[in-house]
């Protein structure tokens, strides 16, 4: 992947600058294209190798209680926990449980993220005993980072490594070693934690950690709901500082420097400082990096009285931050970024040119609308929904924000000299974040607020700006060929024809129906969580973990809106234990944008605390429950879903005999889910299907009971199957030792092919009802 990245970067920066040649020197295009792709070249080769090696270095050193020696970089505290980022490590094994006795080995690990606990830790230094640019020896464990291991959830290897971050590791010890400290960005971070402190002190809760975001770059005390909100109704760029930001205080510095009498040549060097400083006090992300790069460039243009080319401006800082991390360009935020200014750059006059510039209405609109066509496939690719009135709310929302930013800096800087003063300074911002919180809240409200569509195919994306492309140059020439023609028509016909494209664009990306049928089985870590797709509907299996502690908002959640799914038709829940219901019951509480029309429970789970309550959640969101028995059957979209037992007549001896055990069945193709049944429950169930032949023979698909657990999956049971694959979920490493040795046995002893979640993360099984595909998702 960095590879492709640092290939795909040199292009897309060499592009910019081709552009500007083309426009000038006619023929330099070619050979200044031909060196971007060969400088593209060398830099994945060289790039791919160094990451290889990093990763192997700690791929030999996880696991091993060590001792880190580095260099401070970065240091932040929050909620009683303190992070450092550690630079020039030098790593090496401890023995004897960190006795301190060494092994020769050691490793070189360019980038180590250290955190601990100060609540309760009295030996443990806090944030304020740290400088930055000093040396700190660490002992504890190294960690990587954990990979997404299911479709939409998070893979956080890939963006560290897109921050140039190795590995982590929790501080067991920690010593200051001494060391020069590096003044200038010590003084950054000194100026940085005053400002925050005095937002904090001064702003209210709910308002103070906005400011820190916006202004500081620090999301740290930023309300989740809030993110949530925003996040949700399109406008959480925001709460970001980009050029929107860096604009507002960068351009209203260098005016009053300008208005001061400096010339051209003082304002743009005090300007070009100022921001350089203030983009690495807020931390230096690639947005950060985008614009100030953009705006020194600006100032250089203007002082050697040169015209700014905006694109220009944006190839070079893209060529600057993927030169050093290619891994960036495979980042959704960075893909925003910079898209959301070239749409405005490249796209927006274009759109202008077209529809005309001087209607102020249109104008703005036009700016959301260049933007939207941009990044929507970055939108559903990274985030899988689209805020219908985002394009809409932008407008009334941005105008403001400068509002916010200015009380952001006026509550940081009174906030020092009394909390009065700086209450008072927040007093705007206050305002507008509510009018904020109002306007977002009113639109939850309107119909077709969210738009689930998933993440859409690589084909369709290409499809998409391929088409995007022709619409830009079709208007372009219409503009430029036929300019009288186009004159004389009328401005809505041009804004309708806009506006179709608008429209149509979209529609490329909505989710296609699912051929056949495609079960998805989830890395939901020690418990059990099965998607079963066909046409456009779907279905749920259980869904939750003992072990994944927020399974339904990092797993659960991501993976069905990621696959296009709002609406569930059935969820069967197959027994009341928490490693079976509690993502389901994390979307019936928390998430709105899916739907769970029928919630299905075992008949024999009808007085289980847990699954009582879990009815109650469904019925306040609408949902129709049902308790289910042996003989009841469900059909969606060609698959027949059969409840073969408990019957209303059993009498479970426990919590997991109860589980309902489903037969699901698509033309040809047979598949068992028996939840957490025990062998004596598997025993009753052939007892209870004894006079109906070929129900169990004709099963090829089991998605064993209990996790693999030795106490089911008997060889009676197995025996009475035709199983040829079998689908074990549990966590690696689990306190119980599933799934246990005996279990595997018996199904290698029947040449039974074995999918474990574990070891290959989400597996998907396809099938037309007659062929049946197998892909495990970290393969």
């Amino acid at each position: 992947m960095p590879a492709i990245s640092a290939l795909l970067a040199l292009l897309a920066a060499g592009t910019g600058a081709v552009c500007k040649k083309r426009r000038s020197k006619g023929a330099v295009w070619l050979p200044v294209f031909l060196l971007f792709v060969l400088l593209g070249m060398g830099r994945a080769g060289d790039t791919k190798q160094k990451w290889e090696a990093r990763e192997r270095a700690c791929m030999e050193m996880a696991g091993i209680y060590s001792e880190l020696h580095g260099r401070v970089s970065a240091v932040e505290e929050a909620e009683g926990k303190v992070q450092i980022k550690l630079e020039e490590n030098v790593v090496r094994p401890l023995a004897g449980g960190g006795e301190g006795r060494s092994f020769s080995m050691s490793r070189q690990i360019p980038c180590v993220l250290v955190s601990w606990k100060t609540d309760g830790a009295e030996y443990m230094p806090d944030a304020r005993d740290f400088k930055i640019g000093s040396y700190v020896t660490v002992r504890g464990k190294l960690e990587l980072f954990a990979r997404a291991r299911n479709p939409g959830e998070f893979d956080s290897r890939s963006y560290y490594r897109g921050q140039g971050v190795d590995c982590r590791m929790y501080g067991e010890d920690v010593e200051i070693s001494g060391g020069d400290v590096s003044p200038l960005p010590e003084l950054l971070r000194q100026i940085r934690e005053k400002a925050k402190q005095n937002i904090m002190r001064s702003a209210a809760a709910e308002d103070a950690g906005i400011f820190s975001a916006a202004v500081l770059g620090d999301k740290k005390a930023l309300d989740s709901q809030i993110k949530d909100l925003y996040q949700k109704n399109g406008i959480a760029h925001l709460l970001a500082i980009s050029g929107l930001h860096l604009s507002i205080i960068g351009m209203g510095g260098y005016k009053l420097l300008r208005k001061a009498g400096l010339g051209y040549k003082g304002a743009g060097l005090a300007g070009a400082a100022f921001i350089f400083c203030y983009g690495a006090m807020t931390g230096g992300s690639p947005s950060v990096v985008r614009a100030v790069v953009m705006m020194i460039t600006g100032f250089l243009a203007s002082y050697l009285g040169r015209t700014y080319d905006l694109l220009s401006a944006l190839s070079l800082a893209l060529l600057m931050l993927v030169w050093e991390t290619p891994e960036l360009l495979t980042q959704g935020g960075v893909q925003l970024s910079f898209g959301a200014v070239f749409a405005v750059g490249g796209v927006l006059p274009v759109i202008q040119d077209y529809l005309g510039k001087e209607r102020k209405i249109l104008g703005a609109l036009m700016v959301s609308a260049a933007i939207q066509l941009v990044t929507l496939p970055v939108i559903l690719w990274d985030f899988f929904q689209f805020p219908v009135y985002g394009i809409f709310l932008n407008l009334l929302v941005i105008p403001l924000m400068g509002g916010v930013i200015c009380s952001g800096i006026g509550t940081a800087l009174l906030g020092g000299i009394s909390c009065k003063a700086g209450a008072l300074a927040a007093g705007t911002g206050h305002y507008i974040l509510q009018f904020y919180e109002w306007l977002c809240h009113g639109t939850e409200r309107l119909p077709y607020h969210t738009l689930v569509m998933g993440r859409p195919a690589a084909a369709a994306v290409i499809l998409y700006y391929m088409v995007l492309l022709v619409a830009l140059i079709g208007m372009k020439r219409a503009v430029g060929k036929r300019a009288e023609a186009e004159k004389s028509r009328p401005i809505w016909l041009r804004t309708v024809l806009f506006f179709c494209i608008c429209v149509f664009l979209p529609c490329i990306l909505m989710p296609r129906p699912v051929d056949g049928m495609e079960i998805l089985f989830l890395d939901v870590g020690q418990g059990d969580g099965i998607l079963i797709r066909s046409g456009r509907g779907a279905m749920l299996i259980d869904g939750g973990s003992t072990s994944e502690k927020k399974l339904g908002e990092y797993r659960l959640e991501p993976c069905l809106k990621s696959c296009g799914v709002s609406v569930i038709e059935y969820a069967f829940v197959s027994h009341g234990d928490l490693d079976h219901i509690s993502g389901v019951r994390y979307l019936l509480e928390s998430c709105e944008e899916i739907e769970i029309r029928n919630l299905l429970l075992p008949c024999q789970g009808r007085e289980d605390d847990a699954l009582l309550s879990l009815a109650e959640l469904a019925r306040a969101r609408g949902t129709k429950v049902s308790l289910i028995e042996a003989g009841d059957s469900f059909y969606m979209e060609g698959i027949g879903v059969t409840c073969l037992y408990p019957g209303i007549s059993d009498l479970p001896a426990d919590k997991n005999e109860e589980s309902e055990v489903l037969k699901v069945d698509y033309g040809n193709c047979h598949i068992l889910f028996t939840g957490d049944m025990s062998g004596e429950g598997e025993l009753r169930l052939l007892s209870a299907l004894s006079e109906k032949t070929g129900v169990l023979s004709e099963i090829q698909i089991l998605k064993t009971a209990h996790h693999g657990s030795r106490f089911s999956s008997e060889e009676t049971f197995l025996d009475a199957l035709g199983v040829k694959w079998a689908v074990i979920s549990y966590a690696e490493g689990n306190s119980y030792g599933h799934p246990h040795k005996e279990v595997l046995e018996r199904l290698g002893d029947r040449s039974v092919k074995i999918y474990g979640t574990a070891e290959r993360g989400a597996i998907t099984m396809k099938t037309d009802g007659k062929m049946v595909r197998w892909k495990a998702f970290l393969d």
